[in-house]
Formats: structure tokens, C-alpha cells, sequence
């Protein structure tokens, strides 16, 4: 082709172009405007040529730069691409991106003007502009649903748009539906999503588009069919939200007023909308992990101890404007401690579920119940007096105590309550919370299972307990502890049979503190395993260092309380082993005493780890026997060698007879079942004789001695070297 046949070849290459063409003369005339141009325009193309270009192109803005002479408005457009909205003649408005050329044609200079249309590529941004800026402004999800239904409307008002959510069973729960009446969301809320419902419901069935093109004569829409005829709509294009995994959250649906399906247009809507919609409600769901992980406890769903905290001050508020009482009760579960060692921690973790959900079902609405730490839990009873308050704690005590099966062992919860007032107590959370923890602490004193008043004696009680807990943790640490021993006599062949370990304290702030005070605080107080550790290696350490001076001891017992056999972490066995070995001692050199309560524990690891102790060849003796009769029963099957009489039935021996029915019988228990039986708290001779006409062979008391330090005990061996002066 030659060139003269190319240059008239020009306008039909143009004419095929995918982009709206158009050339402009020196007179700023259209003299060419192809088919993709009357597209972009929807003008016809008789109707431009000839025509100015300035019907074509937006007027320039106030402030843009001004015409020079013989200048027009393309030539500042020229060399540029630019984003300008074109106005069309039915008064739609799309969006094209322009650039202008300058073509010289022999002695003429035209323009080249070339458009493409930008329209979906303008909304997506525009739209994600605004609901991106809405969530960024920390809105609801509702507010920025509205917000995006508003904009997919103001865009295509041929449409009305709604959002419905998914819940985690499967149910409808209408969002926003800017257009529509509330009524008519109510139709729907809560309708199970199904095959033949709604579109909302089928599209959430199928996970798929469902257009219903004509909602009067559709046979798959059976809810709020003629309500939604009622509003006018008349068609419905219903498309899922579904997460990156794949799951179904919502569904967006567009409502006509005509018959008729979505165009390009909408489908580009509804493409930008749902991936919105996604990143909405998954930021929505975060924010609400993320309040639910601030304020509620994780385990139980109850509030935790920050807005327990908000709630009670609000609830004190309100009680002081209306000058009305309120109650706070402190609860504690008894001994969970001991559930979390021996059955585990997932144990513990369904009976405090178990104690949360009864503590709900037993108070009011207007109540306020929270977890407070570990096996703590609070309530705040609203106008509620004194009286009231004593009868929901007995309700709550008899509530808790019922039976619960967890895995294969059956527990009979309890809980102590303390109580406080207000305003008697105090007037704000943090005073009334302390109160009804001191008032918790004097229920537990008083035996457990059973509810307290906070009182003003309590507050000394208390600072007098932490000032103790204090003082005993720094005399663990700094070896202000002492061990003294009591020796034990067998009456028959007058020699020593043994020393028991009784730990002592006289501490350098307090003076000397009684076993009986400072032993419970240390198990209240978690201070129980440091110390029974120290005792069992001081004990362990004196013993070989006895031996080695030539001290012919047979063997020494050490006291343990019930939360070391429980202290799974503790893994007594072999912490009694390693203790022996490292002090050149044989297990049967050491005997443990235990208290009846050890052995009524049924949880299986406590049992386990008498049986682990006993395989260790460490003998186990049974303290105050007597006290808990429950226990004679399980005797047969408890490894245990030796019964220590409680010196309470040693004390009435000599004046009461059935007290002396009681020890003969439990002599013969011991005979029976071929266990050494001691008895303790021998104070005179007349106790000691009737005790060895009983058969009692083994003795200890301060008949023959009362616990010494280790000097003193080495100084009264010297001395009584046989023991035939106590005859």
C-alpha cells in the first residue's frame, strides 16, 4: 500500500479502535469521532462533527491556569494523561482518562484527543475510599454497612442495598438496610437459612449468587414475599460474603424496582462491596475478640476482674444516688487446689465452669457476678440488705455443694463466703472487695462450707495474718526455723524406738509463734512445701550427723501436710529419695507421718503417691489417729505401718472410760492388721500403765521428754541410755 492509499486508510484504523477517538482542527471543530467515542459519550456521531469540542470536555475549574491568546482548553491537556468526568446527555456521569497529542497536517495543526473509560476503576476507588474511611474512623459495623449500602446507592440508585449476617447456628440476622422500614428486617431475624426461604437464606444455603428476577411469581421465596411487593421492589440479586477460608458470613443483597438482572455496573459493585464486607465484619469480629479477651474471662465467659470492677462502681453510683445497700460477696472454692494436683488442671478447669454456671443460675438479673483470680469469684448484690444477703449465701453454699461428676471421680464442691456492706463496710469496690476476702478467710477458719460478715476485729485479724505470712516466708528463706525432737520409747525392751520432728519458730519480730498458728498459714499461704522441704532436709541432715557421732537413732519421723501429697509439681517420691540419698541414708530410716485426711482423699493422686512412697521402702504412719473414723475402713488397703494415738484420748485415759475403750480399741486394730501403734502425749505414769496393760508398747510424751533441740536431745541420751528408770 502506498502512502497516499495509507493516509486514506487512517479513518477506518481509527474507527476500530478500542479507545473513543476524537480529532479537533485548528478551529477546536470535531472533525472526527469514532464508534467508541459515541459509546464514551453516548452522543451520535452526526451530532458532534462540526460541533465545538468544548460540548465534549468538563468547562475548566476556577484557579486553573488562564488562556493565552489563540489558545484553547486541549492545548493544557496536551502531553498530559488526566482523569476527567464526562457528563452524558441523559445525565449520567462516567469517568475517562484523556490524553491529548498535537498532529501537523501539511499546514494545519490538530489535536488528537484519545478517552478511555475509567468508570468502574474511578468507583472501586472512590468506594472503597468511603467505607475505608469510615471503618478507619472506628465506627460500628453497622455504621459502616449503612455507610456502604449508602455509597453503592448514591452510585447506582436503581438499587437498594441491604446486609445480613450469618450467626454461628446457621440463623439470618439482619445489619442495615438503609431503605427499608425496620418491620421489615424483622421478618427474617432469626430464620434458619434453607433452600427455599428468601434469596438471602438460599444464596447463604448454596454459598452462591441467587438472582430472583421476579419475587411475585418466584417459587423459592416464601418469607416477607408480599411485604417486600408491598415496598415496590420487585427483583432481588442476593451474592454470599465469605471469609478467605471459605465459610459463609453474610449475604449482600440489591433490591430493584423492576424486573430485571444486575448489569456490569453491579456486578463491580458487588465485587468491591463483599470484599469490604468481609474485611468489615472480620475486623468487627477482632474487636470483639479482642473486648471479649479485655473484659471476660476466657474460661467461665464471666466478666473478669476489670469490668467486674466497672460494673460495681457503676452499681455503688447508682446505690449512692438512691441512697440504697448493696451486698459484695467474696467466694473461694475449698480445697481446688487439691482437684488441680491430683485429677490436673482440665479438671479444675470443668469444676470452676461447673461453680460459674451454678453461681449464675442462683442470683437475680440485676446481680452482678465475675471471676476474680484463680478459684475466686465475686458478687455484688444490688439493693440488698444484710438479711437478704445471708439468705442467697445460704442458697449459694447448698447450690455449690451438690455432687459433680468430673471424669470418673465424683466431687462434692464447697465454697467459703465472706460478706461485706454497703456503706457500712466501705464505699468504694477496692475497700468492700478486701472486706469480704478477710470475712472469706474467717469462714475458711471456721471450717469451710459455710459464709462470714466482715467485722472491724477482722481488719486487725488481718494485718496481724499478713504481718505472720510475711515474717514466716523471710524465716524460711533465712534459716530462722528450728527443729526440735521428741524422743519415742518402747516400754518393753527400754530402749529408743525413735524421734519425731517438730519444727519450731522464735522468730526475732514476733517472739515465739505456736505450731498451731504458723503451720495452717503456711498451707493457707502456699509457704507449706518450701517449708515441709526445709524440714525434711534438716531433719535428714541432724539424723545422719547424729549417726556419725555415734548417736545409735533408729529413725527419725517428719510430719507432711496433705497439700504436699497433692503437689504434683513437688513429685514427692522422688524428692524423699534424692533427700536420703544425698544425707548417705536408707528410706528406712525416715517415717512419714500423715493426718486421716490424706487418706480420705479419693483423688487417684494422692493414692498413687502413697504407693510410690511405700515401693520407696519409707514407712507411713497415720497422726492423730482416732479423730476421723471414716478412715478405719480404708486401713486394709493403705500402705501404712504405724497408727499414732491422738494425745487428746491419752489425756482423759485415766477418767473417762470410754475413753479407754476407744484406745484398747484401737490397740487391737493395730494388732490386728500388724501395725505399730504409738502413743502420744504421755504426760504421767498412771497414763503410761494403763496404756502398756492396753499393749501399748511404744510411748512419747513428756513423761520421758519434751521436744529438745538437737544439743539437748544428744545431752538426754548421754543421760538415759537405758530407760528402766521410768518403770
Amino acid at each position: 500500500m502506498d502512502e497516499q492509499s495509507l493516509t486514506g486508510f487512517y479513518p477506518h484504523i481509527l474507527e476500530q479502535a478500542a479507545n473513543a477517538v476524537v480529532v479537533v482542527d485548528e478551529n477546536d471543530k470535531v472533525i472526527l469521532f469514532n464508534s467508541a467515542a459515541e459509546q464514551l459519550w453516548a452522543r451520535a456521531r452526526n451530532e458532534v462533527l462540526g460541533a465545538g469540542i468544548s460540548q465534549l470536555m468538563p468547562p475548566m475549574k476556577e484557579g486553573q491556569q488562564t488562556l493565552m491568546p489563540g489558545q484553547s482548553e486541549l492545548d493544557h491537556l496536551v502531553g498530559h494523561n488526566v482523569e476527567l468526568p464526562i457528563e452524558r446527555p441523559n445525565n449520567t456521569r462516567v469517568w475517562a482518562e484523556i490524553s491529548v497529542s498535537r498532529i501537523q497536517a501539511e499546514d494545519e495543526t490538530m489535536r488528537l484527543v484519545v478517552a478511555k473509560n475509567i468508570t468502574l476503576t474511578k468507583v472501586h476507588k472512590a468506594f472503597r475510599y468511603q467505607v475505608l474511611r469510615a471503618m478507619a474512623q472506628t465506627d460500628s459495623l453497622t455504621d459502616v454497612m449503612t455507610r456502604l449500602c449508602q455509597e453503592i446507592e448514591r452510585i447506582a440508585p436503581e438499587i437498594s442495598a441491604t446486609v445480613v449476617r450469618i450467626d454461628a447456628s446457621g440463623h439470618l440476622r439482619p445489619l442495615v438496610a438503609p431503605d427499608f422500614p425496620s418491620e421489615h428486617a424483622c421478618l427474617i431475624d432469626g430464620i434458619e437459612i434453607g433452600p427455599k426461604i428468601s434469596s438471602q437464606a438460599i444464596a447463604a444455603f448454596r454459598g452462591e449468587p441467587v438472582l430472583v428476577r421476579d419475587i411475585e411469581h418466584d417459587p423459592g421465596w416464601y418469607i416477607g414475599r408480599q411485604e417486600t411487593l408491598a415496598l415496590g421492589y420487585k427483583a432481588c440479586w442476593s451474592v454470599p460474603i465469605k471469609t478467605h477460608e471459605g465459610s459463609t458470613i453474610g449475604i449482600l443483597s440489591f433490591y430493584y424496582r423492576v424486573c430485571r438482572r444486575p448489569n456490569k455496573l453491579h456486578a463491580r459493585l458487588a465485587e468491591i462491596a463483599v470484599s469490604l464486607c468481609v474485611l468489615a465484619m472480620e475486623r468487627a469480629d477482632a474487636f470483639a475478640r479482642i473486648h471479649h479477651l479485655a473484659f471476660f474471662d476466657d474460661l467461665t465467659g464471666l466478666p473478669n476482674r476489670s469490668l467486674l470492677q466497672i460494673q460495681a462502681n457503676q452499681a455503688i453510683s447508682q446505690a449512692t444516688r438512691n441512697n440504697e445497700r448493696l451486698a459484695v460477696l467474696f467466694i473461694d472454692v475449698d480445697r481446688f487446689k487439691q482437684v488441680n494436683d491430683s485429677l490436673g488442671h482440665p479438671a479444675g478447669d470443668i469444676l470452676l465452669r461447673t461453680v460459674s454456671a451454678r453461681l449464675r443460675e442462683a442470683i437475680r438479673e440485676v446481680d452482678i457476678l465475675g471471676r476474680y483470680s484463680g478459684d475466686e469469684f465475686v458478687i455484688v448484690l444490688t439493693q440488698c440488705d444484710s438479711v437478704h444477703a445471708v439468705e442467697l449465701a445460704g442458697r449459694l453454699l447448698a447450690v455449690l455443694s451438690a455432687p459433680c461428676r468430673i471424669g470418673e471421680v465424683t466431687l462434692n464442691p464447697a465454697a467459703s463466703i465472706g460478706i461485706s456492706l454497703f456503706p457500712d463496710n466501705g464505699r468504694d469496690m477496692d475497700a468492700l472487695i478486701h472486706e469480704a476476702d478477710m470475712a472469706m478467710y474467717q469462714a475458711k477458719q471456721k471450717g469451710r462450707g459455710c459464709f462470714s460478715f466482715f467485722s472491724g476485729q477482722l481488719n486487725q485479724i488481718a494485718k496481724e495474718r499478713l504481718t505472720l505470712e510475711t515474717a514466716l516466708r523471710d524465716a524460711i528463706s533465712s534459716n530462722e526455723l528450728e527443729i526440735y525432737y521428741q524422743p519415742q520409747i518402747n516400754i518393753e525392751s527400754h530402749q529408743l524406738h525413735g524421734v519425731e520432728a517438730l519444727v519450731r519458730w522464735n522468730s526475732t519480730q514476733l517472739g515465739k509463734v505456736a505450731p498451731e498458728r504458723f503451720i495452717p498459714l503456711a498451707e493457707e499461704s502456699n509457704l507449706i512445701s518450701s517449708l515441709s522441704q526445709w524440714v525434711l532436709n534438716e531433719a535428714c541432715r541432724q539424723l545422719a550427723q547424729w549417726r556419725q557421732h555415734g548417736f545409735a537413732i533408729p529413725s527419725i519421723s517428719v510430719n507432711l501436710s496433705p497439700a504436699d501429697f497433692q503437689n504434683l509439681n513437688l513429685k514427692l517420691p522422688q524428692y524423699l529419695e534424692a533427700i536420703l540419698r544425698s544425707h548417705g541414708l536408707q528410706p528406712g530410716d525416715l517415717l512419714v507421718e500423715i493426718t486421716e485426711g490424706v487418706l480420705m482423699d479419693s483423688n487417684p493422686g494422692t493414692m498413687r503417691t502413697l504407693h510410690e512412697i511405700h515401693a520407696l521402702g519409707v514407712r507411713l504412719s497415720i497422726d492423730d489417729f482416732g479423730t476421723g473414723y471414716s478412715s478405719l475402713g480404708y486401713l486394709r488397703h493403705l500402705p501404712v505401718h504405724e497408727l499414732k494415738l491422738d494425745q487428746s484420748f491419752v489425756r482423759d485415759l485415766d477418767h473417762d472410760r470410754a475413753t479407754r475403750a476407744l484406745t484398747n480399741a484401737v490397740m487391737h486394730i493395730g494388732d490386728s492388721m500388724e501395725l505399730t501403734v504409738v502413743a502420744e502425749g504421755v504426760e504421767h505414769p498412771t497414763q503410761r500403765n494403763l496404756l502398756k496393760a492396753q499393749g501399748y508398747q511404744i510411748i512419747q510424751g513428756y513423761l520421758f521428754s519434751p521436744p529438745l533441740p538437737p544439743t539437748a536431745l544428744e545431752r538426754w541420751l548421754d543421760e538415759n541410755m537405758s530407760f528402766t528408770q521410768w518403770e
